[in-house]
This record gives C-alpha cells, structure tokens and sequence, in this order.
C-alpha cells in the first residue's frame, strides 16, 4: 500500500508540473519531506566531517569548503534527474535567507563579540566596512560598466545596473577564514579587523544596493548622489538607534521584573526581542542586520549580567548553535543553488571579468586604505610600529570572498538582463570561497602571521 500511495504521489506530480498546474498540499508535502531530508542528510556530514577534521587536526581542509562540494554533488544528481519538483524546493530563495538563515549568524557574532578589541579597533573597521565597500561597490560597477560598453557578449547594462551589481558583489563572508583563524589562534588584532569588517560591511551593502534599487528607472543626476547619501547614512544611523533601543529595553525589563526567577520564559524574551528588533527595522524599510548587530552587543553588554545564571549558559548556546546549523547551510544551498537555480544564462568571459574587478578592487581598497590608517597612527598619534604590516594587509586582502549576502541580493534583480546577473554573482561567489577559502591555511605559513596566540585578557566582560 505505501509503495502505490508513493508511485500515485510521483505520478500526480508529473502531471500537475506538465500541465503547468501547481501540486495538490499532499503532493507538496510528499516532496518537501524528501528535500528536507537531503539537507538534513548534508548538514550531518558537514559536521561529522568537521568532526573528523579537528580530530585529525586536519587545518588545510575547512567543513564549509566541504559543505559547498557536497551541495554542488547533490545539485548536479536533482539537476540530472527527472521531474522539477524537488529542484524547485532546493532552489536559492532569498527570503528564506534573509528570515531565516541571516538573523542566528549576526546576532551570534553581536552576542559573542569581544567588545574590548572590537572598539580598540574600531576606527580600522569603520575605514574598511565603509570606505571600503564603497570602493569595491563603484569600482566593479564602473569596470564591469565598460566591458558591457564594449559589447563583446551583447550586454546592454545601464550604469545604475552595473554599480547595483557592484553593491551585491561588495558583500565579503569570510567564515572560513575566520573559522581557520580561531583553530590557528591567529593574532586577536588581526581576527578582530577582518571580523568587524565583515560584519559591517554586509550591513553597509546591503544599504548600499536598497538605496540604488530606489533609483531603479529613474534618471540619474548629481544631486541624485547627494540623495542617495543622504538615505544611505539616515537608513544606517536609525537602524543603529532602532538596534540599541531594543537591547536597553529588555536590559530594563530583566532589571526591573523578576524573570530570572523563571529562566525559559527569560531565554525566550530575550531571543524573541532581538529577532522583534530585526523584523521591525526590516518594516520601516531600515536594515535589520545593523539593528540585529547592535541590539546583540548591547544585549551582552548590559542585559547579559542581570539575567539567571541558566539563561545566561542557555541564550550563548542557543545563539552559537544556530549559527554554526545556518551557516553550514548557507554553504551546502550555495552549493546546490549552482545547479538548482538553473543557471542557462552563462557569460563565461563577464563571470571572468567580474571576478578580476572584484579581486582587483579589493586590492585597490585594501592596500590604499591600510596605509593611510598607518600614516595617521605614525603622524597623529607618533606610534612607531605599523598598526597594519604588510602580512596583515595581505591577508586582509585574502579575506576579500564573497558570501551568500551577495546572492540574496542579486535575486532583486529585475530587467532583461536579471538572470545573467544572478548567475554571474552566483558563480564569482562560489569561486572566491572556494579558492581564497581553500588557501587561507597555506598563506598564513606564507606571510609568517603569528599563531598560537591566547586572547584570555581580551574576553568579553561576560565570560563565565
């Protein structure tokens, strides 16, 4: 009897996808238990194989690099085999990004942040995560511009297209250097620039490609630049203020209530009120990932202490629990999204061409900014030493992939060139983690970074 419901399930499906009809709700269930199965299946391996790495304290090799390859196997077989169904299910979907797989990694990072080097080097973060991303955004945008001037693949992209392209591909997401970092104990200093960096800066492209989508079809002028500036720092300050609110809210109330007498309803308001804090900003058209990052570091700075000891151990495993589960997904759905996204429009000789201005860029941010923080801390502050050598510089550099904010953001894209686009982000994302994500472990021995550093004195002010 179940192998004639199961035969009777394919059947009906096939026939509803060829008719262009959608699935009955059974039918759709029968096939999203199958995709959720091949996730949950991935997911595991991705962790018995971190497992297994650390064990064999294998440092070349990274679960997310992993991660991605199996996700490319499992979307290359859906891709092959008959039927839409499952292909569809296991498609890249930017709102399941955003809602759902988003939110646990920056709030964790707000959460865990080690507040004192974060602040010590915040004037570093702030020149990379603004003036950094803004030099990648304009400077993709305007080469990839001239090449579809040139017309060599009978691509007609505005400049307003190109640099809204530019801002998808100034998003970097270096898990897997940093998740090397932390096995390696690389110099705080050095972990805690590229940590911040990355984080801001997913924050400021996202701001970046809403404020240019809002020109979309409209002409563009210099005052329009001035517009354009103006919404970007208004949207990023009230986002700010929107996330610090939040956190000093649920800092009052645990203060003044006696919640610590009744720990799980604690743990639930204080998860709920930084997920409450996301969703509002995104619904005033703010960013919920700065609102999110500053309600999280204001959550550990001032609500952490006043809350019960079980609360305390239950939010910081929740928090890290859930990030590391979406972050090997955001992986593994990369992976497959190579294959599942159907990707038929491929411009090899523009995906080449993107992917030189995106390294070239980030060299041209990377180099020009790190020594003009230098000669301000030398002239400024008469500090002898460099505050970023060379070796950092390079490896600051190499933290420049792309992630999946970039693939979310390209799914917005509209016009007759739309999917070539998506697919260009798609792919340069994929080759940057997997080629400076591959060697990360190969170039700190190269550049001669110091590793083995312990960080106890530089904890933040929570640790238990």
């Amino acid at each position: 009897m179940p192998f004639k419901l199961a035969s009777f399930t394919v059947a009906a499906v096939a026939a509803a996808t060829t008719s262009g009809t959608p699935p009955p709700a059974e039918e759709e269930e029968y096939y999203s238990s199958w995709s959720l199965f091949l996730v949950c299946i991935l997911l595991t391996l991705s962790l018995w194989t971190s497992y297994y790495l650390q064990i064999k304290r294998i440092r070349a090799v990274h679960e997310t690099l992993v991660s991605i390859f199996a996700g490319m196997t499992v979307g290359l077989i859906v891709r092959l085999a008959p039927g839409t169904m499952i292909r569809e299910m296991l498609t890249f979907k930017h709102t399941l990004f955003f809602n759902l797989l988003l939110p646990p990694i920056i709030l964790n990072s707000g959460y865990e942040l080690k507040q004192e080097n974060f602040f010590r080097n915040f004037g570093s973060i702030i020149i990379f995560a603004f003036f950094g991303t803004f030099i990648s955004a304009v400077g993709v945008g305007v080469l990839v511009y001239i090449y579809s001037f040139l017309g060599l693949e009978s691509l007609d992209l505005t400049l307003l297209e190109c640099l809204t392209f530019g801002s998808t591909l100034s998003a970097t997401d270096p898990v897997t250097i940093l998740a090397i970092f932390n096995q390696y104990k690389v110099d705080p200093k050095l972990y805690t620039v590229i940590f911040g960096e990355s984080l801001l800066n997913d924050a400021v492209s996202i701001v970046m490609y809403e404020t240019l989508s809002r020109f979309h079809g409209t002409e563009v002028y210099l005052s329009s630049i001035f517009h354009g500036i103006g919404i970007f720092l208004l949207s990023f300050s009230v986002s700010m203020a929107l996330g610090v609110s939040f956190g000093l809210g649920m800092s009052l109330l645990l203060k003044h209530s006696y919640l610590n007498h009744y720990p799980s309803i604690e743990s639930c308001l204080v998860a709920l009120c930084a997920y409450t804090c996301y969703f509002f900003s995104n619904g005033l058209s703010m960013s919920g990932i700065v609102s999110l990052l500053f309600c999280g570091i204001t959550l550990k700075h001032y609500a952490y202490h006043t809350m019960s000891r079980r609360t305390q151990r239950a939010s910081k495993s929740l928090f890290s629990t859930l990030a590391q589960l979406s972050e090997n997904f955001i992986f593994i759905y990369l992976g497959m999204a190579l294959f599942t996204s159907a990707p038929v429009y491929v411009k090899p000789l523009f995906i080449t061409i993107t992917t030189v201005a995106v390294v070239f860029t980030r060299y041209a941010a990377v180099f020009p900014l790190s020594e003009g923080i230098n000669l301000f801390q030398k002239h400024a502050r008469g500090q002898r030493s460099e505050e970023l050598p060379h070796s950092y510089q390079m490896m600051l550099f190499w933290a420049g992939l792309r992630g999946a904010v970039g693939v979310a953001l390209a799914a917005g894209f509209k016009g007759p060139n739309a999917q070539i686009l998506r697919t260009t982000v798609l792919v340069v994302v994929v080759l940057t983690v997997l080629f400076f994500g591959g060697t990360t472990a190969r170039m700190l021995e190269v550049l001669g970074i110091r590793t083995g550093v312990e960080d106890d004195g530089a904890s933040s002010s929570d640790d238990e």
